[in-house]
């Protein structure tokens, strides 16, 4: 999708904090200029939106990528990802202070790995997401290998190991066993040239600290060679919710097709809204489901508790989803054609899972930065009901920044970040990142994670990404 770009300005400089490379960044909220005029008496002060990007040492030769992030009550937060060892992936946590460096007193050095599916050429394992239970501790959440020992395609096949650690760092004698829960869902199977087996996206906080896994499976069936969206409920302490669902499991398939899990959010009323995209015959559609506490569809949302739209004809991918007073805000990515570039998208519905046509351009915001390839990961709504987003823009074809997009409360682009509502940061690659983004408790501050991409190859875990944490203040006008 093409449309005519403002290209985002950006200032940068450096100084160094212990532990920590720090990068600042300023944006001018109004827009900017190579000559800008000094204001006079009766002009305000542009507003700017100040960046400070920390360079977590994570590997020195190897990948590693931060791709979701918490904050904590007491301004405290956490990035979980991942890091590789000897071509090995292992989850990864760090833990930053009110400063903004390393909590030291974390792990090792504010940085705690846990390798659960160890081996050489174990590469799937990683945390995707993180919560704090109201007892400090910390849960992380990811894909892992089902059997290291396994050679051929039997190798490929994956389940899902949720992690607990102590305040400190330490794995969490009390929760699953020594720490982690596996989960085995399926067996996995070959689809083409893919493989699908168990993953994990999303994890959300349920009321008493249990938690909600969103996931998928591989479906049943012999004849299924396609995945099925997956939710899972378990206790406190890591044990399948028995209360929920069947056996502590609810899925979902939507007409055979390739089912992507992705993130969930819990309603003050108690229910479920899950978002995701489903692949089907070369269409990828945005999915949204809603269930009760218990693991019961909604049949008052969508049709029988489910919302399937094609928000774009061919691709529309829904990364996230957000409440903005009763209604839910997802953001993603798609094109309207079958092929060619990808641009971040927005879309807003009703309380009941009606598109709201209101939102945007009849109902959808399309950012493309220029042209190129962009992405979003997550989103935000601020406390004045404007959708912050983040993910990667691309300038050319070959160079990708992190992106911050800010949206009025109607979808619209906010002019008053940079002119246009887009930010890009150059995280020091070629190929940077955001994934994750988390509001401070104070909601003055959002901290956003990713990495800088030294290589276009995603796919390559000796590429050498190095995770980075980007901080800025909300203090956006209004």
């Amino acid at each position: 999708m093409k449309s005519k770009s403002e290209q985002p300005c950006l200032y940068r400089y450096l100084r160094s904090i212990p532990g920590l490379l720090l990068v600042s960044f300023a944006f001018t909220i109004t827009g900017c200029s190579g000559n800008e005029v000094s204001p006079t008496s009766n002009t305000a002060v542009p507003a700017t939106l100040n960046s400070d990007i920390l360079s977590v040492p994570l590997s020195a030769t190897e990948t590693d990528r931060f791709l979701a992030v918490t904050a904590t009550i007491e301004n405290q937060y956490y990035a979980a990802g991942f890091t590789t060892v000897a071509n090995d992936s292992q989850m990864t946590v760090a833990r930053f202070g009110v400063t903004g460096g390393l909590d030291t007193s974390f792990g090792s050095n504010g940085i705690t790995t846990v390798n659960v599916a160890v081996g050489t050429g174990k590469t799937a394992e990683l945390a995707r997401s993180i919560v704090v239970q109201s007892d400090g501790k910390i849960v992380i959440a990811g894909p892992i290998e089902h059997d290291t020992a396994a050679a051929g395609d039997a190798a490929r096949d994956t389940d899902i190991a949720v992690v607990r650690l102590e305040a400190t760092g330490q794995l969490d004698q009390t929760f699953g066993n020594k720490g982690i829960t596996r989960l085995d869902l399926s067996t996995g199977k070959i689809a083409g040239t893919a493989f699908r087996g168990d993953t994990a996206w999303g994890l959300t906080l349920l009321p008493g600290d249990k938690l909600l896994l969103i996931g998928g499976k591989a479906a049943d069936g012999a004849d299924r060679s396609d995945s099925d969206y997956a939710v899972l409920k378990l206790t406190a302490n890591g044990t399948r919710d028995n209360t929920f669902g069947t056996n502590g499991l609810v899925t979902l398939d939507i007409g055979k097709g390739n089912d992507n899990p992705r993130t969930a959010l819990v309603q003050p009323d108690g229910k479920i809204v899950v978002s995701g995209h489903t692949s089907d015959a070369g269409v990828v559609t945005t999915v949204l489901f809603r269930l009760l506490s218990d693991g019961q569809f909604d049949t008052s949302f969508g049709r029988d508790g489910v919302v399937n739209v094609a928000l774009l004809p061919f691709v529309a991918e829904a990364y996230d989803v957000a409440l903005q007073g009763t209604n839910l805000v997802i953001a993603g990515y798609g094109r309207d054609t079958s092929a060619g570039t990808v641009d971040i998208i927005s879309a807003r519905f009703l309380s009941d899972g009606t598109w709201d046509k209101s939102y945007g351009d009849a109902g959808l915001t399309t950012i493309d930065v220029t042209g190129q390839d962009d992405r979003s990961r997550t989103v935000r709504v601020l406390p004045d009901q404007r959708v912050l987003i983040v993910g990667q823009g691309k300038q050319t074809a070959t160079t990708q920044d992190g992106v911050v997009v800010l949206l009025t409360p109607s979808g619209q682009r906010e002019t008053k970040l940079n002119g246009n509502g887009v930010a890009l940061i150059d995280l020091g690659g070629s190929n940077d990142a955001l994934f994750g983004l988390a509001l401070s408790p104070d909601l003055t501050t959002a901290v956003a994670v990713g990495w800088e991409g030294v290589i276009s190859t995603d796919s390559n875990p000796t590429n050498n990404d190095d995770a980075r944490v980007v901080r800025f203040s909300l203090s956006f006008p209004s």
